[in-house]
C-alpha cells in the first residue's frame, strides 16, 4: 500500500465485488417497453437497430400486449419474432423466462434465447450472458462475454470487466485495466464504477496515487447517492485530503450516507456527537 493509503477508511459493508462469486452486477429489472427508445425495456436495453425492431410486426404487437398487461400473449409474440431472428425479441424473451413472466420460469429457456441475442451483438444480452457464466464460476466465459459488451459502450458490462480485471477472474489480474473500464463506466455516471476508481487513486493502485482525482470521483458518486461514496468523501473532508479541510462538510456527507444506513458512518456520526457534546 502506498504512503498515506493506510488513511482510507476500511470496515465496509460488504460491495459486490468483496464477495467470492457474486461480484458482477446483473443488469436490473425495468418498467415498459416502448418501440422508440434505447433505453426502455424490461431490461434496460443495450444498442439495437432501431428500424429493424420496428420492422417486425410480431415485436410491435408483443410490445403493445406487455405494456397492456397481457404477459402471455407478449410472450407468444416475442417467440415469434425470436424464431425470426430478431434479436431484440430474443433478449426480451429470455428476460421474461428469467422472471417467469407469461410464461414458466425457466433457466435453460432463458440462457437459449439470451445467448441467440448475444449471438447476434446484442449487447445487453451479451452482459447478462456474461453474468449467467460468472455465477456457474466459468470466468474465461463470463470475461469474453462482458468484454463484448464493454466495447458496444455498455457502462454495466465495463464496470464489471473492470471487477474482473481487478480480481483477475477470467484474466490476469491488472489493476490498471480495471481503472480504464472503472472510468468508462464512470464517466456515463456509473456510481459503483466512480467509487471503485476513486478507490484506486487514494491507494495509488493501478493508476498514481491522488488525493485530488480521489476526492473528483468520490464526489460524483456521492451525487448519485452512493453512501460508501459520501462516507469516503466525508472522510476527505475532515482530513484535508484532496479538498481543504471542512467540518461542515464532513459531517454533512457523513450524515447522508448515515441517512441511507451506511453502518459506519452512523458510529461515526454518534462518535462525533459524543465528543462534541
Amino acid at each position: 500500500m502506498r504512503n498515506g493509503a493506510s488513511n482510507l477508511w476500511t470496515g465496509r459493508s460488504l460491495r459486490m465485488d468483496d464477495k467470492a462469486k457474486t461480484g458482477l452486477q446483473h443488469i436490473p429489472a425495468g418498467g415498459a417497453l416502448s418501440l422508440g427508445s434505447a433505453r426502455s425495456s424490461i431490461l434496460a436495453r443495450g444498442r439495437r437497430d432501431a428500424a429493424n425492431a420496428a420492422s417486425n410486426p410480431h415485436y410491435r404487437q408483443a410490445v403493445a400486449e406487455y405494456n397492456a398487461g397481457n404477459f402471455e400473449a407478449a410472450a407468444a409474440g416475442f417467440r415469434l419474432a425470436a424464431q425470426d431472428g430478431h434479436a431484440e425479441s430474443q433478449y426480451l424473451l429470455s428476460t421474461m423466462y428469467d422472471e417467469g413472466k407469461g410464461v414458466a420460469q425457466d433457466d435453460a429457456e432463458a440462457a437459449y434465447w439470451e445467448r441467440k441475442a448475444a449471438e447476434q451483438g446484442h449487447a445487453y444480452a451479451q452482459a447478462n450472458l456474461s453474468f449467467r457464466y460468472y455465477a456457474a464460476d466459468d470466468f474465461t466465459e463470463a470475461f469474453q462475454w462482458c468484454q463484448r459488451a464493454a466495447y458496444s459502450n455498455l457502462a454495466w458490462a465495463q464496470y464489471n470487466l473492470g471487477l474482473m480485471h481487478r480480481k483477475g477472474e477470467g484474466t490476469a489480474r491488472s489493476d490498471g485495466d480495471a481503472a480504464y473500464w472503472y472510468r468508462l463506466a464512470a464517466t456515463q455516471n456509473f456510481a459503483e464504477a466512480a467509487l471503485k476508481l476513486a478507490d484506486l487513486y487514494y491507494m495509488g493502485q493501478g493508476v498514481a496515487l491522488n488525493y485530488v482525482q480521489a476526492a473528483e470521483w468520490y464526489r460524483r458518486a456521492a451525487d448519485q447517492g452512493n453512501p460508501e461514496a459520501q462516507f469516503q468523501l466525508g472522510h476527505l473532508y475532515a482530513t484535508g485530503q484532496g479538498v481543504e479541510h471542512d467540518y461542515t462538510q464532513s459531517r454533512d456527507w457523513t450524515r447522508r450516507a448515515a441517512l441511507q444506513g451506511h453502518e459506519q458512518a452512523i458510529r461515526e456520526l454518534k462518535r462525533r456527537e459524543y465528543r462534541d457534546a
